[in-house]
């Protein structure tokens, strides 16, 4: 009996890079300690997304909406937040509004391919998760979920390849070597398979405790009939 694997996690949301404030001209007009600050939209709604305050993380997006000042971060996040909230179809556009924005956002092609591999559109989802690795090869998340997409449309030579680059650019990535130790395990690759397994405990017990025990057990099981 193999574990399954888990759904990726949606990515955290996103913060648009830090940019440097001009310098002030001789006779600009200065905020006084009598003048209230601007509201911080988006700050205030990575703060609410990420607490699970839904409704209040989107209150704040529509604000950034009404003032158009959407950037290609703000859809990538609304994505994210449909995602959770449980409206796939409006998940899917969002991302692909933060693209038409920026074509080289790969945070977005990643999410879309997810977004596209829970609907089990799995060429669409494969052709996203391409995309992102065209722009970044090195993209580790984009690499583990290419490999879903691949395992789940039977083909596990080649979720076994893109593991094992994942596992090479970045060898503490626990989902890394819990997919590659899933995938080994499905083929009959036990050696393969408990290599990785203690390898995900190594690295994800903390982060994963639940999907650890089942592990351990999976773990107890192959060594106990070898």
């Amino acid at each position: 009996m193999n574990p399954p694997s888990p759904a990726p996690a949606p990515r955290r949301p996103s913060a648009p890079a830090p940019r440097t404030p001009p310098a002030t001209a001789a006779g600009e007009a200065v905020l006084t300690r009598s003048e209230a600050p601007p509201t911080n939209h988006f700050g205030l709604a990575l703060y609410y997304q990420r607490l699970g305050d839904y409704d209040s993380a989107l209150a704040q997006y529509r604000a950034l909406l009404d003032q158009n000042e959407a950037g290609p971060e703000v859809h990538n996040n609304l994505g994210l937040l449909h995602q959770d909230r449980g409206d796939a179809d409006e998940s899917v556009r969002e991302f692909q509004r933060a693209i038409a924005l920026e074509p080289r956002y790969v945070k977005a092609h990643n999410n879309l391919g997810v977004a596209h591999m829970r609907a089990n559109r799995l060429e669409q989802a494969a052709a996203e998760l391409r995309i992102a690795l065209g722009i970044d090869p090195r993209n580790v998340e984009s690499l583990v979920n290419l490999a879903l997409v691949q395992k789940a449309a039977g083909r596990s030579a080649e979720a076994r390849d893109l593991l094992r680059r994942a596992v090479a650019i970045d060898p503490r990535n626990a989902g890394s070597h819990y997919n590659l130790a899933v995938v080994a395990d499905d083929t009959g690759d036990t050696a393969s398979a408990v290599t990785h397994y203690r390898a995900f405990l190594r690295y994800g017990t903390v982060a994963h405790p639940d999907l650890a025990a089942r592990v351990r057990s999976r773990l107890t099981v192959i060594l106990g009939s070898g």
